[in-house]
């Protein structure tokens, strides 16, 4: 098997982000916090840089592991499985932004969950703030046969250029950058700061990498899409390119009101051509400033690595479940005899057994590698096609085999009120409620490939709930005098060469939400033509029947009536609207 040393000396796998003098700051700056000699203000700016964020439960804190790229070797997938372990829900989680969070840790504990960290080079430094957060790959770069070539060598230099550089620690807002190798654009590139897809053009009969710069993205309350750039940045353009970028929003954000702080409203202030001019500029003063001293970018290609004997187990030839696992979670690789294994988290949710089957699996057949996605799931690429039996057995051994991945059935959704100050609802039970009955009563279409459910528990999008076939973000609303948990619900939302964001369609009580989605979706089903999808059927029936569809969904009884309609998904009290402060730009 590969050990770290060996992953690291060929691509960027295990290369350290950690520095033992930051967590060493950190234990002091907690000292001085709890002596009285640091304020409470500058102790929450000093945290978020470091990626520790405040939970709406008093005194507990949310633990960001910062993931560049989503890449991770089988020794770091076993360090968080220990971290899983100590926490009170034993679990770790998986973001859309293939970050690693851990809940409910003391503060006293931060540190040595820092060092933790640290000894196998995982870092949170800049997971949260206003900074730039993880640089995100699609999951399938390197391995995809219509990709342009493979983007991480790419983003890895780049992130590494940008983590702990002075010019991103005092941003306007937080800044978000990602990549994608091809068309199918798997990054969602088109939703950040900046995005950049890869792209090969003939410049002087020479096949030249490079890549096409989207900037002003974004989710949330007011959405937008990014725009180019220009027409083509070659690679060796790229880190010039984002600093530019970066310092011109530095400069324009707005500093006075951090909801409009994002780059995207810097666009549609300014206009993209003066944004454009801004960008050329500034890059072509930093060509000069720092001539010689921005990193050269060296690519790597993982290269297959030697098929190692299975463990002997064979494929359970009918066995319905291990059939319907194989045709959704496996796919082929663009390299010949090998495949990706999707691992299927529901909510995003790992344990610490599950954690350490996945760092076995990687260990034994795959170059000891895995990566986090942006859809909350893992993957493990370079698969010999004969060991998919015995990745599955060991999987199954740990409740790891939910078919679907990236599917219908596969609800994406952000930690909600359970955690996060700013949630309203209960984001995760409503998306168990709705992945339930898509699997019990929608079996048919459980595992339709390219019609998804987000769901987040506030408008600011963590979930992605804009990009979805059915999207939903929570909110209240008094029925009959009384408040009730709701969620606006979104339709035709889309990802790709494409991205079109979903459109409004009615206000839906929480504890009706899973009948309003399976309402639409039966009507697809029975209604739809022959090959066409969720997105063309909404296109070609249009909103006014769709919001027939869901008008029986929209009120509610009195809680005399119906009490339970006035309690939020996975919780025992009657449903109370609150909010905290959020820290996600502090």
């Amino acid at each position: 098997m590969a050990n770290t040393q060996e992953i690291s000396a060929a691509t960027g796998y295990g290369r350290p982000w950690a520095d033992a003098h930051e967590i060493d700051s950190f234990d002091r700056f907690v000292a001085d916090f709890h002596a009285g000699r640091l304020g409470a203000d500058d102790f929450k700016r000093f945290r978020l840089q470091h990626g520790i964020y405040g939970q709406r439960q008093p005194d507990t804190q949310m633990v960001r592991v910062k993931i560049p790229w989503g890449g991770l070797t089988a020794d770091q997938i076993d360090r968080l499985a220990d971290l899983a372990a100590r926490t009170p829900r034993g679990v770790g989680h998986v973001t859309t932004r293939q970050n690693f969070q851990f809940h409910f840790v003391p503060l006293d504990d931060v540190p040595d969950t820092m060092r933790t960290l640290g000894d196998v080079g995982l870092t949170t430094r800049e997971a949260c703030g206003n900074t730039v957060r993880n640089v995100t790959v699609g999951h399938c770069a390197g391995v995809c046969a219509h990709e342009a070539f493979d983007p991480t060598p790419y983003a890895d230099a780049l992130a590494r250029f940008l983590l702990r550089n002075p010019m991103n620690q005092n941003l306007p807002r937080k800044f978000k950058i990602a990549f994608s190798g091809c068309a199918d654009d798997t990054g969602l590139t088109a939703i950040h700061d900046i995005g950049a897809r890869a792209v090969v053009r003939t410049v002087d009969g020479l096949a030249v990498r490079g890549f096409t710069i989207l900037l002003g993205g974004g989710l949330g309350p007011a959405p937008q899409l990014a725009q180019p750039l220009e027409d083509f940045t070659p690679a060796g353009d790229l880190i010039a390119t984002v600093a530019a970028i970066v310092r011109v929003f530095d400069r324009q954000g707005n500093r006075e009101n951090r909801n409009l702080a994002r780059l995207k409203f810097v666009v549609k202030k300014l206009g993209i051509e003066a944004v454009r001019t801004l960008v050329v500029k500034e890059r072509e003063a930093l060509r000069l400033v720092l001539a010689g001293t921005l990193p050269a970018i060296t690519p790597w290609e993982e290269t297959a690595p030697p098929v190692r004997p299975s463990n002997g187990a064979s494929a359970p030839s009918r066995d319905p479940a291990f059939t319907r696992w194989r045709a959704t979670n496996v796919a082929a690789q663009k390299q010949t005899g090998y495949v990706t294994v999707h691992v299927r988290l529901v909510r995003g949710d790992v344990t610490a057994p599950q954690l350490r089957a996945v760092a076995e699996i990687a260990r034994d057949f795959a170059e000891a590698t895995v990566r986090a996605t942006n859809q909350q799931n893992l993957v493990v690429r370079w698969i010999p096609v004969s060991a998919v039996a015995a990745v599955y057995h060991t999987l199954r051994a740990v409740d790891l085999v939910a078919p679907g991945a990236e599917r219908l059935v596969d609800v994406t959704t952000c930690p909600g009120a359970d955690t996060c100050q700013l949630g309203i609802t209960s984001s995760r039970g409503l998306a168990l409620a709705i992945s339930d009955a898509i699997e019990r009563e929608l079996g048919g279409l459980a595992d339709e490939s390219g019609l998804r459910v987000k769901i987040s528990g506030c408008p600011n999008s963590c979930g992605q709930h804009h990009l979805a076939s059915l999207g939903l973000y929570g909110g209240s609303r008094k029925f009959h005098g009384e408040a009730a948990p709701t969620y606006q619900l979104l339709v035709g939302g889309r990802t790709g060469s494409e991205t079109r964001y979903g459109r409004p369609l009615a206000r839906i009580p929480a504890r009706l939400a899973p009948s309003a989605v399976k309402a639409l979706l039966e009507a697809y089903r029975d209604e739809r033509g022959t090959g066409e999808s969720f997105d063309a059927f909404t296109d070609r029936v249009g909103m006014e029947r769709l919001a027939q569809i869901v008008a029986p969904f929209t009120e509610l009884a009195p809680s005399a009536e119906a009490p339970g309609h006035y309690v939020d998904w996975e919780a025992s009290a009657r449903f109370v609207p609150e909010t905290g402060a959020g820290e996600c730009a502090a």
